[in-house]
């Protein structure tokens, strides 16, 4: 007969639920951001300001570069801290 600390370390006993994400797909965590989302709208922010003679930040230019070089790192999720 098995004790119930081998019983507790077997792989019969493993809950499904342990090994279950949390959330079905990237797409449904709100912890990650659409990085193609991001640089889309951000993309566009850049572009109607330049359209419109305004002037366009250093760090928004940056944040763009930045964004362009994650996707095509193929980095299609970025967490959100």
């Amino acid at each position: 007969m098995r004790t119930a600390y081998e019983c507790r370390h077997t792989l019969e006993y493993a809950s499904p639920s342990a090994i279950t994400p949390r959330y079905p797909n990237a797409a449904s965590d709100p912890r990650l951001t659409n990085t193609a989302d991001k640089w889309r709208t951000l993309n566009r922010q850049v572009r109607d300001k330049e359209w419109n003679g305004e002037p366009v930040t250093n760090a928004e230019r940056d944040k763009l570069a930045t964004l362009k070089q994650a996707l095509n790192d193929d980095k299609h999720y970025t967490p959100n801290f």
